[in-house]
């Protein structure tokens, strides 16, 4: 199997398998992609912190954004003249209205797409201009490897760039986490087409996305979806948070975060209830499901403001209902989080905001 650094988000969405004639079994091939994703930290004007992932196409740009004081992603298209080093992005707002505009250069220096991108930021109303300039620490690792006619599966895991044996560790870990996955699906794919016949391909796919990058803080979030056969496939959420202290990627759990002794799971559950019962989960609902334990939480990514729950189809109401996130402010823990834990850096900045508020 090989691995490329490379991504691509058509080839990691969900997917509706095309029925497709039983075929001799094939040798594996590994694919690449025209796709490269990347994921960039850097200021607007002087003090205003981003982040922002950005996946180009042979020129054309889609991604997101968010500032650090909010949390709040941004999504963006646009497109880049890869000869010339340049690029111009649109950014739109929830109701799809364009809100700003990136034009700039790329400082590539031997990298396959910018290890470097600056510019100018324009508001939508074309008065309020600021610079911006954000570094790469991330490119994506991707796999594309199908057996045959209807056996596939892909993934893309980031690939930190600080050579520090922290990031190498985080990177190291999501590599052999998403390879094992990937060898253990196609292991039993094979298993299977060598003793059953069927019009129906197996496909798994497996992506993570970068939620927040610091020195000190990283997390993770990823989607895994399979499908062998039957009416639909299964889609369910992954996360890995890590902690860098004094050169070392501590993986945080749940508790970790919160006081302890403080009552945390209950606070948690209650929001989560509360929130999940508003939106329509069936299970919540209907009274089926009343409260959450820790293995229920399990699964949670942490932004500048706020951490955010998935649960994924079956977890909370039927596979028709989809998969649900609960968002909870920072502003509402409080009470219970550890302010000299791991999100001590986002909480300083919530306090200074609210100060300034």
């Amino acid at each position: 199997m090989n691995v490329i650094i490379s991504t691509g988000r058509s080839a990691i969405s969900l997917v509706v398998l095309l029925l497709l004639f039983c075929l001799p079994l094939m040798p594996e091939t590994s694919q690449a992609v025209s796709e490269s994703r990347y994921y960039y930290v850097g200021t607007i004007g002087e003090d205003l912190p981003v982040q922002m992932e950005l996946v180009v196409d042979s020129g054309s740009i889609t991604g997101l954004y968010f500032y650090e004081k909010s949390g709040i992603p941004i999504s963006l298209s646009g497109e880049a003249d890869l000869q010339a080093q340049t690029f111009n992005i649109t950014e739109q707002d929830e109701k799809g209205v364009k809100s700003g505009e990136f034009e700039g250069k790329l400082s590539s220096e031997g990298e396959p797409f910018g290890k470097m991108i600056e510019g100018k930021w324009t508001k939508a109303n074309g008065i309020t201009t600021l610079p911006f300039k954000l570094t790469k620490v991330s490119d994506f690792l991707y796999s594309d490897v199908s057996q045959g006619a209807y056996i596939e599966s892909s993934f893309s895991v980031p690939y930190f760039l600080a050579d520090s044996e922290a990031y190498r560790f985080i990177s190291n870990g999501v590599q052999k986490e998403a390879e094992g996955k990937q060898s253990e699906f196609l292991k039993q794919a094979r298993e299977f087409f060598d003793k059953e016949t069927s019009v129906s391909g197996w496909q798994q796919s497996y992506n993570y996305t970068i939620e927040y990058y610091s020195q000190d803080l990283i997390s993770m979030s990823g989607e895994v979806y399979s499908y062998s056969g039957g009416a639909h496939g299964n889609t369910n959420f992954i996360s890995h948070n890590y902690w860098i202290r004094e050169g070392k990627a501590v993986e945080l759990e749940l508790a970790d975060i919160f006081l302890p002794n403080s009552g945390y799971m209950k606070v948690l559950s209650d929001y989560c209830i509360n929130d999940l019962r508003k939106n329509g989960a069936g299970w919540v609902v209907n009274g089926e499901i009343k409260s959450f334990e820790k293995k229920d939480l399990g699964v949670f990514a942490l932004s500048p403001e706020s951490i955010t729950f998935a649960f994924a189809p079956y977890a909370v109401g039927s596979y028709a209902e989809g998969p649900y996130f609960v968002r909870i402010p920072y502003s509402e823990l409080e009470s219970v989080l550890n302010a000299n834990g791991p999100l001590k850096r986002l909480l300083e900045k919530e306090s200074i905001k609210a100060d300034k508020e």
